[in-house]
Order: C-alpha cells, then sequence, then structure tokens
C-alpha cells in the first residue's frame, strides 16, 4: 500500500468544501448529546471540527497518543496542532471518536502506519467512526491483526457500516 500516492491522491480530491459539508451533516447526528473527539484536519484529511468536538490528540512518547481538550493547540509531534496542556481525558468519559484516514476498504481504516489510533482504539469502548471522502476507498487492501475496523465510515455519499 502506497500511502504517500493514497495521501497525494486525497489532497487533489475536487470540491472538498461541499463534500466536507455533506460528510458533517452526516455525522452530526452522532455526535449531538456526546462526548466526542475528533482530530484537526492536516495533510488533505476531511475537516471535520465543530462545536460537537471537545477532545483532539496528542502524541506522547514514540507509540503513545492521548485525547486532551481542543483548546491551546500549537504544532506538536509531525508538525500536527495538538493541546498544550497535561491533563489526558480517561477514554471512558468520551462516547464517539471521529477518526481520520488515508484510505479505507469496508469499515477497515489505513492510517498513516504508525499504529496510534490502532492502539489508542484497542481500549476503547465507544463508538469508531472513520471519515473519508469517497475517492479515498480502495478495493485490494488486507488487514493486519493489529487492525482496528471503524463501527461506521462516513463519506460524502455514504454510511458504510
Amino acid at each position: 500500500m502506497d500511502r504517500k500516492a493514497l495521501i497525494q491522491k486525497r489532497k487533489s480530491i475536487p470540491d472538498r468544501s461541499e463534500k466536507e459539508k455533506a460528510i458533517v451533516e452526516k455525522l452530526l447526528p452522532f455526535l449531538k448529546g456526546k462526548r466526542c473527539a475528533g482530530y484537526v484536519a492536516v495533510r488533505g484529511e476531511a475537516s471535520i471540527m465543530n462545536e460537537h468536538i471537545s477532545y483532539v490528540p496528542k502524541v506522547i512518547g514514540e507509540t503513545e497518543m492521548v485525547f486532551m481538550k481542543a483548546e491551546n493547540l500549537q504544532p506538536g509531534t509531525f508538525g500536527v496542532p495538538e493541546p498544550c496542556g497535561t491533563e489526558a481525558i480517561d477514554p471512558q468519559q468520551i462516547d464517539v471518536i471521529v477518526v481520520p484516514m488515508v484510505a479505507f476498504m469496508k469499515t477497515w481504516r489505513i492510517g498513516y502506519g504508525k499504529g496510534y489510533y490502532d492502539r489508542y482504539l484497542r481500549s476503547f469502548d465507544g463508538l469508531k467512526i472513520g471519515i473519508a471522502f469517497d475517492e479515498q476507498e480502495v478495493a485490494d487492501y488486507l488487514p493486519h491483526e493489529h487492525d482496528i475496523p471503524m463501527d461506521r465510515i462516513i463519506t460524502p455519499t455514504r454510511i458504510i457500516e
């Protein structure tokens, strides 16, 4: 799987603003009234930040990621905006995690390859929603043993369960 090529393809998706609005419209019913974690879009990811997203990830150490209040964001690991705080939220205090992806097949998420989300999601009991553009779907991905499937993947045109 050539992740660099997939990221380049994602960056060149046309009509992004309209497609992101369609994704957010489908996503909102899953977020309302819930404690939600999301992400700050980078490298062509679909932008989904809204008033319902209270927590974003922060990388700590070589292999671990935690979620913290989405405030006082500064460039952190890999240049991704992260909270400056030190107080992580307990995963049991999060109802929904909205997860970015490089590509997907069915409900399998293909990430950047470092495994941060897979490790975090292993102990997460809430709803896992992957976010992607339809153009990010691939047909030939063989999931790895450590991969964690999403409960749903939301694209501008579909909700895949």
